[in-house]
């Protein structure tokens, strides 16, 4: 699971909440008896596996300025156990030292010159719209995960989440027939 946000303080503590909220809920799922009525949020479509991947994508328009030919992308691993403990009587979210296990910078995405992409300096949401694909897609290539259920704007969830093994189960149910491997993608969905 991830989230992208700018490579900015304020946008990162929002990222590091709204991954934080995800992960409750995912527990919450998780431990849900079967046939309850525990309320899910559409983002989480079947059983929800243990999240053991969790990731903070950050990008940086470059150079500065109103016309960036790249983007600068960093992929931060989070401590999820640390992220979701409540440490404090007022449920603060630590410090991101404390959360962030590594950071890397991945390579830079060139910016196409004949599309015309919104200022960052001006129009930095829309920037952040016209971008966050081609950040999710260099994300997806570094990390070897090229099957990710990606989210449209402002459908709610994670910006990534995937589930590779269970995806590529119900493939080979598919091409092959058998009912056996999509038992087992039932299984890896489920988190068995």
């Amino acid at each position: 699971m991830a989230e992208i946000k700018p490579d900015n303080g304020p946008a990162i503590r929002g990222g590091l909440n709204q991954l934080r909220a995800y992960l409750r809920q995912s527990d919450a799922a998780r431990r849900a008896r079967p046939g309850s009525r525990t309320a899910r949020p559409a983002w989480m479509a079947g059983n929800e596996p243990r999240r053991e991947s969790v990731w903070l994508i950050t990008y940086r328009p470059w150079p500065p300025g109103p016309a960036p030919s790249q983007v600068r992308i960093f992929a931060h691993e989070i401590a999820a156990d640390r992220l979701v403990a409540r440490t404090t009587r007022d449920d603060r979210l630590p410090a991101t030292k404390d959360l962030v296990k590594s950071r890397r910078e991945l390579p830079p995405v060139q910016l196409a010159k004949f599309i015309p992409f919104p200022s960052p300096d001006k129009q930095p949401d829309m920037f952040g719209l016209a971008v966050e694909d081609l950040v999710r897609q260099q994300f997806g290539r570094i990390y070897k995960r090229a099957n990710y259920r990606g989210r449209l704007p402002g459908r709610k969830g994670p910006d990534v989440l995937w589930r590779e093994l269970g995806d590529l189960f119900r493939e080979l149910a598919e091409e092959t027939g058998d009912g056996y491997w999509h038992e087992v993608a039932e299984e890896l969905d489920r988190g068995a």
